[in-house]
């Protein structure tokens, strides 16, 4: 669940979600039957219950290009659904197409874009049903809407971000754990928040560290989380709490977050 998962992310401060929730990007490629779309890279938008997909590849009519407006499902399932809409135009033959999709998360930003439908096209004089049939890999990141919520601390400031980069190669900055950590967060909420938008809503969460270790260019950060979010299909309020174990290893300018136990 969305909630888990971004929770387990987190190490340090409470966050509430007041603001626009940001829009997806994706880009992949994928493909499929009719031919006309067998291998396609793809180009899509999701911002809450509204998407947008474009996609082109070659046939022996000439180049193909094909549009299609999608509705996201606010059904409390694992993975986003949406019902889908469009057509495809090549030559001088257009298709139309109506299917039911979904996206099935692989990591963070990585997912397998599934599809399946019936599409409506030109077979000499006249029109012929056929099915609609799409799966490919994608690369989706969140696209910020509004300026986004902060993450605030007990004592009230704003955590800023922390830059990354620096002049020459230093020892490892245990004092910059913290603000890794923070970054991690704020990145893993975006996406989420991106992704499940359409299934969730009014993320509240709250996150502290309860232990640090370091050794060497290595780091473990253990760290206690509780939150909640709001189900926009029953209104019901989800919860959940937990300790989770995240790693991080120094590059000599920044710590980098290698991996995360939930």
């Amino acid at each position: 669940m969305i909630l888990a998962s971004a929770c387990a992310q987190a190490a340090g401060d409470r966050w509430e979600d007041e603001d626009a929730v940001p829009a997806l990007a994706a880009v992949g490629v994928s493909a499929g039957f009719p031919s006309y779309q067998t291998i396609a890279p793809t180009l899509s938008l999701q911002w809450q219950h509204l998407g947008f997909q474009a996609k082109a590849s070659w046939t022996a009519a000439g180049p193909y290009v094909g549009l299609q407006l999608r509705g996201y499902l606010p059904v409390a399932i694992p993975v986003p659904m949406y019902v889908g809409a469009g057509a495809g135009f090549y030559g001088k033959d257009v298709s139309y197409h109506a299917a039911l999709g979904a996206h099935v998360p692989l990591s963070l930003n990585a997912r397998l874009d599934l599809e399946g439908g019936i599409a409506n096209v030109p077979l000499l004089n006249r029109r012929s049903w056929a099915p609609h049939l799409a799966a490919g890999v994608s690369y989706a990141f969140p696209v910020e809407t509004s300026a986004g919520p902060r993450a605030t601390s007990d004592s009230g400031r704003s955590q800023e971000p922390i830059a990354s980069g620096c002049a020459a190669s230093t020892e490892p900055d245990v004092g910059g754990l913290k603000g890794a950590v923070d970054r991690s967060v704020r990145d893993f909420i975006r996406s989420a928040r991106a992704t499940y938008g359409s299934i969730y809503t009014d993320l509240t969460y709250n996150y502290s560290v309860t232990g640090t270790s370091v050794e060497g260019d290595r780091a473990k950060v253990d760290v206690r989380y509780s939150g909640s979010v709001l189900e926009i299909a029953t209104g019901q309020r989800h919860s959940a709490s937990g300790t989770a174990a995240a790693t991080f290893r120094w590059t000599g300018c920044s710590w980098v977050r290698t991996g995360l136990d939930y």
